[in-house]
């Protein structure tokens, strides 16, 4: 019974990685000032479903919901910024996330990573910062989701202004 046990201990350390999953660090910043985390569901972005072809509402439904956690850097919190951007980029360049598009220009730079395959991911999630205004980690949670339908979803979002609608509704509810 007691090599079982520690047998069980042993798996339980060699099987946790030192690097904490993006949904571990949102969890751990929920309750931190310096962050603010939006859950986005869907049905909040105010998209008319009449107005969508068939092809546009199957991508609207693969998807669940966006987190978004943002650090806005201040005087006050301007030190603790490069390493929560450390800690961030050490997540998503870890060996769980596979990049799909970075960019980079003089004021901001951005990532684009999934985890799972390109056919199928488990979530996509986008990672931008601005070293003078802090950074913005999302994250596209939902069920047989697809890149090519967050594609067509994004063009959805930009035709509709539903982002500008969802950031009205959260408003109204700070």
């Amino acid at each position: 019974m007691k090599q079982l046990l520690i047998f069980t201990v042993f798996l339980a350390l060699v099987g946790c990685s030192g690097t904490p999953s993006i949904q571990e660090y949102y969890v751990s910043k929920t309750e931190d000032p310096d962050f603010l985390v939006v859950d986005i569901p869907t049905s909040i972005l105010g998209i008319g479903k009449n107005t969508l072809t068939e092809e546009e509402q199957d991508a609207l439904d693969s998807f669940q919901k966006l987190n978004v956690l943002m650090f806005r850097k201040t005087t006050a919190n301007a030190d603790k910024l490069p390493e929560e951007m450390k800690t961030v980029r050490s997540i998503i360049d870890g060996k769980n996330f596979e990049p799909l598009m970075v960019m980079n220009d003089r004021q901001y730079s951005g990532k684009l990573v999934l985890t799972g395959s390109v056919e199928h991911p488990n979530e996509i999630v986008f990672f931008g910062s601005a070293s003078d205004e802090g950074f913005m980690v999302a994250r596209l949670i939902g069920r047989k989701m697809q890149v090519e339908k967050a594609m067509l979803l994004a063009n959805v979002l930009k035709r509709e202004g539903a982002l500008e609608h969802a950031a009205e509704a959260i408003g109204n509810l700070l």
